[in-house]
């Protein structure tokens, strides 16, 4: 048990976990959205994108997180914008994604006189994390929670056959408005947890380990969630005890369970149409 309690000792540990656990339950809410909808390039591109409002901010003295928001919202108009032109959407997330990221290092590596660790900026400082950053997941939690719950029903029907659901009253353009906000809400908010390139790989692995095993989007979701909370507070306790970063430590234990549910259910257990 003394595996367990120890790392209580230190006051940033309990701050961390619950900063993880928090992040963990986003990550693994929008995830199944993200697979279903065949969008696991717009994670990345997000989070890419985000290094370049991050780098500006901190550099010129602003806050991490004014800086990714200003990002993000940089991004998504610029992929619309680039979208408009013609260009297929992969492509538009890759050019604007990868100019944004590069102009974050360019910016970042031309002040080399601030104490800038772009390490954490790449792959979080959950053990840095501040009350007022547990505060801001938090209410983000609170917000994913609230919109999930308002306008699952809608959501999903948006998500499995937008045609389908615009006959039937939905309105799917605001849907997709709406869950990129969300999205890009859970992007900002695991920076500080998981760093700029990990954070898509924890929208994707719960969501793809569950859809290997459940066919139902609600048990999809669920059991998501819970992988995304189960697998935060295990690469957290194996990032304490082995001295590695958190952020990979849990993207490698979220790797680690894709990896046994699917090398390791039997074919007979195995959902035989996954969503992936």
């Amino acid at each position: 048990m003394s595996l367990l309690f120890d790392p209580f000792e230190f006051a940033f540990f309990g701050r961390a976990l619950l900063a993880a656990v928090l992040v963990g339950a986003i990550t693994g809410a929008l995830g199944p959205f993200v697979v279903v909808r065949r969008m696991a390039y717009i994670g990345q591109g997000l989070s890419q994108s985000v290094l370049g409002g991050v780098g500006v901010a901190l550099v010129y003295g602003a806050g991490l997180y004014s800086g990714a928001i200003a990002a993000t919202i940089v991004a998504t108009i610029a992929i619309y914008a680039t979208r408009r032109r013609g260009v297929p959407v992969d492509t538009a997330i890759g050019i604007v994604a990868s100019t944004m990221f590069a102009a974050g290092v360019a910016v970042i590596s031309a002040n080399r006189d601030r104490s800038l660790n772009i390490s954490n900026l790449l792959f979080g400082n959950i053990l840095g994390v501040d009350r007022n950053d547990l505060i801001l997941v938090g209410v983000v939690v609170a917000i994913v929670a609230v919109v999930l719950f308002t306008n699952y029903k809608q959501l999903l029907a948006a998500t499995h056959n937008p045609a389908v659901a615009a006959a039937h009253g939905v309105r799917t353009g605001w849907m997709e408005i709406l869950f990129n906000a969300l999205l890009a809400l859970a992007v900002v908010t695991a920076l500080q947890v998981l760093g700029v390139l990990l954070v898509a790989a924890t929208l994707l692995l719960p969501a793809a380990t569950a859809s290997l095993a459940f066919g139902s989007f609600g048990r999809l979701l669920m059991v998501s969630i819970a992988l995304g909370v189960v697998t935060a507070i295990i690469g957290l306790y194996v990032s304490y005890y082995h001295d590695i970063a958190s952020g990979p430590a849990i993207v490698l234990t979220g790797a680690a369970a894709f990896a046994i549910v699917a090398f390791g259910l039997p074919n007979r257990y195995r959902h035989s149409r996954a969503v992936l």
